[in-house]
Parts: structure tokens; sequence; C-alpha cells
């Protein structure tokens, strides 16, 4: 007697078999949209699926990179900004000429000297790198990676002398995970402790243009985003993370879009998307047609794409609402183009 055939569980980037290709509700028609937060990598085929690349050894290819310009290009974005190993400057620079921009990630370990953060920040200014990312999650606080560390403030200083223009920060993560892996708040902090340490850093450099990664990590509450804001002119907001915006963009789709109506001109549009040894096509296409939808259309259904961090309730759909906002054109094209042509442009 045979055994039923499992039926194979559906890929994470389409869990609902939606047709990717239906983009009739998409609106707009603008000038090109530029993509400004990704991480684009050179890879290997020994890459950990999720994670950082390896960064080193041999088998290195721009194949996945080369794949998720082409989806960029069928999406109508023609520019990606890409935070990548500093290794990877200078082969995606050669490949993708003026449709790649780069901001350097300053990281180090805790037990590494600070020198070696000074180091890798003259290694990306040696390549005419002119942005900065300071990734300071608050997983990373028993790490020493601080928006606010010293060595991080003595970074700034040397980027602010060499004329470094914009430093984005990761500085907060969704609600639901300061319930779940961040609930002792001994060691991780609240979720409004995370913002002490950047507020202090706006405050200490006022000069540089900052931008808050994935909303300002704070989507879930448009009232603090706004008052962010309005204390400090020279911050914006850039859009990425798909999961999570469409998750909680969607659940507060009324406050969202008249914060960005409000502030057209401090938003900036960008997937989150990583370049993977072994991720099909369907994955880039997924991420770009859910931002499409999400901030230029009234689509209103289920999201297609896997979220671990949504929970439904008995019997709901296992992804949560994907929700359009709708933005008017005039704002969809400062978001999508204006805004990231500025920064791009400052000298």
């Amino acid at each position: 007697m045979s055994t039923p055939a499992t039926a194979a569980a559906p890929p994470e980037h389409n869990v609902t078999g939606m047709d990717l290709n239906d983009r009739g509700h998409f609106r707009y028609n603008g000038p090109p949209l530029i993509d400004f937060h990704s991480h684009v990598f050179q890879t290997r085929p020994g890459d950990p699926a999720d994670g950082p690349p390896l960064g080193i050894g041999p088998g290195a290819s721009l194949a996945a990179a080369e794949m998720m310009f082409d989806v960029a290009r069928e999406f109508h974005i023609s520019r990606i900004v890409t935070m990548c190993p500093a290794e990877d400057v200078t082969p995606l620079r050669q490949r993708f000429g003026d449709a790649i921009d780069f901001i350097g990630p300053i990281s180090k370990k805790l037990d590494e000297p600070e020198e070696v953060a000074f180091r890798l920040f003259e290694r990306f200014l040696e390549q005419g790198v002119r942005m900065l990312k300071f990734w300071s999650a608050p997983r990373g606080r028993d790490r020493g990676l601080l928006v606010d560390a010293p060595w991080r403030i003595e970074v700034a200083r040397r980027a602010r002398t060499a004329g470094v223009r914009a430093i984005m920060v990761h500085v907060s993560d969704p609600d639901t995970w300061f319930r779940t892996m961040y609930k002792d708040s001994a060691k991780y902090g609240t979720k409004l402790d995370q913002y002490v340490g950047l507020e202090r850093m706006i405050q200490l450099f006022p000069n540089f243009t900052w931008i808050g990664a994935h909303m300002g990590g704070d989507p879930e509450h448009a009232d603090h985003l706004q008052a962010l804001l309005e204390r400090y002119p020279n911050l914006n907001f850039d859009m990425s993370a798909t999961k999570w915006q469409v998750r909680e963009v969607s659940a507060h789709h009324d406050e969202i879009r008249a914060l960005i109506c409000r502030y057209p001109n401090r938003f900036l549009f960008g997937s989150d998307l990583v370049t993977r040894h072994t991720v099909p096509r369907e994955h880039y296409v997924s991420r770009y047609w859910a931002h499409r939808t999400l901030w230029e259309s009234n689509w209103v259904g289920r999201s297609p794409i896997a979220d671990p961090d949504y929970k439904p309730a008995n019997g709901e759909p296992s992804t949560p609402l994907l929700h359009g906002l709708e933005l008017p054109l005039d704002v969809l094209t400062q978001v999508y183009h204006t805004n990231a042509s500025r920064l791009l442009e400052m000298k």
C-alpha cells in the first residue's frame, strides 16, 4: 500500500499562491525609484542561509546581485544603495557603475580594539564611501554595539572631519520582539530606551544627516516618530524591512499615512533585501511587489510573504493583512526618488 505524498510547503516568498505578475494596482509612473536600504554582497557557496556572508574565500559571485538588479529594473528601480563589506565595494562598483551607491557599516567585535573600527572606516573612506551605518539593535548591546559607544563617537568625529555627510542607524526592533526575545528589560532596555543614545548622537553631531533605518525602528508608534522628526530637522527615516512594514504599517494605516504626508521630504524608500547565494528570483520579486503595493496602492489582502513574527488568532490566515496606503503621487515622487537623490548628491 503506497503512502500518500506529502504536499510540498509553499515557498516563503509566496505562501498564498498569489500572482505576483499582477501589478495593475501600481499607480506610480514618475522618476525611477531609488532603493536606499539593501545588502547587496558578493556571495559564496558556503554563505549561511541567514546572517552575514562569509566575505572571504573562493567562489565569490555577483550572480545574486545581478539577479536582484534585474528584478529591481522590472519594478522601475534604477539605483540601489547597499551596505556591504569593504572588500565588495570595488567589484560591485565595477559591475554596476552609477546604479549602485554605498553605505559603510562600521562595527567591531567586543574583544577587538577600537583601532579595528577606525581602520574599517578608513578603508571605506579610501574607496570613496561617504555615508556610514551604525547597527545598534538591542541584540547587539551585549556585544558593545551601542550607537553612542565611545569608539563610535570617535568614528563620527573622524567622519565629520573627512566630509562624511550621512549616518544611518538601526536603533530598534519590532514591538513584538520586546515581548519575546527582549522581555528582559534589565538586559536589553525598553523600546524607548533604545532612542537615548540616538538622540545623544544627533545632538553631538547636528551637521550630519541622520537616517533611522526601518521607519526609525518604530512603525508601531507614529506619534513617537513625529516627535523625533519635529525635534530633529536633520533626521530622516527609511521605509525598509518588508515583513515588518507590511505588518505594522498596515495595522497603523491611517497614522502612518498621515505622518508621511505631513513630512514627505523626510522618508526614503528601501527594501532591506539581502543577496543570498541560493534564493530564487521570486524572493526579490515578492519584496519589491509588497513594497510598491503597500506604499502606492489601495490594495487590501493577505501578504504573500511568510512572517514568523505574525501570530494569527485561531482560524485567521497565516500571513498579516497588507493594506495599501495609496500615498499621493507627489508624495510618492519624494519618498521614491527625490529625497534619496538629494542625499546621494550631497557633497
